[in-house]
């Protein structure tokens, strides 16, 4: 058992830290339309491949390269989703609405959920649903079946589950008012439009396998069924490093929240190899997306590196490596709400979270 740090403070006001990184808000449009062509472009060249009458190995890099670009497109959705392009809230809307179509994402749903409940009350249980860990007697409640998939999604391998199940299908997919306390004709007309988006890629699928003469059932497994069970796995696992480690606390009292200011110190900028930060659009860089959100996808390494040189002992930093990330699934299961300590199944703490208050200002 270890008592983990940095400290969850913030000794400086929140009006500080935020007006450093003003200068990094872009209203522009040349970079963000660059971004969005080259992303269909690598959706549709993957597509490309698939579809072709060629070797399988092409297919299977084909598949490879929807992958990315729905990834890609994704994130830029999710920055369209904060505002953080345009100046014209709806032209970043409409921008987002066409980003989000290849993983099927509701736009307005991902922003009641991402925007308010996740960006607004960061792990605070109750309020932030990504990755909010049980108590162990919330635990020892659950039915069994429910324990099984909680063992699952925390086994180090279950994050593609997590997030089809838990966020995508149950938040932003048809979501109903018992799930997300809400319900709005919007939820159900961006609905629509992603299942419309999602029914002509399947169709164009379809189309060329009849026209080609080649397995329907080949082209829509590499074509469709695998970018999309790949991005629900990379997300699941982006959305789980960025907020679970041994020394990041959640919280149930909105009270103690407010008061260690767990809404920007609960974040974690975790350092990746070989430039996969980079080549997911910089979204690693997370201090500086939650202090910000307003921030484009292209200014976030180097307001990250300015929050660094001001502020790097009080945010949670490491670089991934199997070692750490093995660490932090083994400790992470189930968490100390009243002692503020992570747990593993059978409620041994694995690691005590170090808390320092933020003073007020």
């Amino acid at each position: 058992m270890d008592t983990l740090g940095p400290p969850q403070a913030d000794p400086s006001t929140t009006t500080s830290r935020k007006a450093l990184l003003l200068s990094f808000e872009n209203a522009g449009y040349l970079k963000p339309f660059f971004a969005l062509f080259v992303d269909i472009g690598i959706f549709a060249g993957g597509l490309t491949l698939v579809l072709m009458d060629g070797s399988v190995w092409l297919k299977i890099l084909g598949s490879a390269l929807i992958t990315a670009g729905i990834v890609r497109l994704f994130l830029i959705g999710h920055d369209a989703c904060h505002g953080s392009f345009f100046k014209s809230q709806l032209l970043n809307d409409i921008f987002g609405r066409v980003a989000f179509l290849p993983s099927m994402t509701a736009f307005s749903l991902w922003d009641v959920g991402h925007n308010v409940a996740h960006h607004g009350f960061n792990n605070l249980k109750g309020r932030d649903q990504v990755w909010a860990p049980y108590s162990k007697e919330e635990f020892d409640a659950l039915p069994r079946y429910r324990q099984v998939l909680e063992r699952i999604y925390r086994s180090g391998a279950g994050w593609g589950l997590y997030y089809f199940l838990e966020l995508w299908w149950k938040k932003l997919y048809f979501a109903t008012r018992r799930q997300i306390g809400a319900s709005r004709a919007k939820y159900q007309w961006d609905s629509v439009l992603v299942t419309v988006g999602m029914v002509l890629w399947v169709t164009l699928v379809a189309l060329v396998a009849n026209q080609t003469e080649q397995s329907f059932w080949l082209l829509f497994v590499l074509g469709v069924v695998v970018p999309f069970a790949l991005w629900n796995v990379i997300m699941g696992f982006v959305v789980f490093v960025h907020h679970t480690h041994p020394a990041i606390a959640w919280f149930q009292k909105r009270q103690e929240w407010q008061r260690y200011r767990a809404y920007l110190t609960a974040t974690v900028h975790v350092k990746f190899p070989f430039g996969i930060d980079r080549l997911m659009h910089n979204i690693m860089e997370h201090n500086a997306h939650h202090l910000n959100p307003r921030i484009p996808m292209y200014s976030l390494r180097k307001a990250q590196r300015v929050l660094n040189e001001r502020f790097n002992d009080q945010y949670q930093a490491y670089r991934m490596t199997w070692q750490v990330y093995r660490d932090c699934v083994r400790r992470c299961k189930l968490y100390d709400f009243a002692d503020h300590a992570w747990l593993d199944f059978r409620g041994q703490v694995t690691a005590r979270v170090n808390l320092v208050a933020a003073p007020a200002g």
